[in-house]
């Protein structure tokens, strides 16, 4: 079954101060469909090296229309494309809908 928004759980301090462990957030996951994601955007990704684990990261770099940066707000935290470069499209699941505070 197809979910268009789905939910996750800030794991790390990787994007704090807007985002803390504990947090939830909603995830648009057909915010691309029709556009690419754009500077600022918050997005949820795949981990381009860990399967099965999952980034909440501030895209701040768009290369082409299919490769861009992505890094965390609490950039002393945070894993992100200074690590492991630049992610596809195909990565990012989707867009930051709603935040919800722990």
């Amino acid at each position: 079954m197809f979910l268009p928004i789905v939910r996750f759980k800030v794991e790390d301090k990787s994007m704090e101060p807007n985002f803390k462990a504990g947090d939830y957030i909603l995830v648009n996951k057909l915010a691309y469909i029709f556009k690419n994601p754009s500077k600022g955007d918050v997005v949820v990704l795949r981990h381009p090296k860990e399967k099965g684990k999952f980034l909440i990261k501030r895209i701040s770099l768009v290369t082409n229309s299919d490769e861009y940066y992505v890094v965390g707000d609490n950039k002393n935290f945070s894993q992100d494309s200074r690590h492991f470069g630049p992610v596809k499209k195909d990565l990012i699941i989707g867009k930051v809908l709603l935040h919800l505070r722990k």
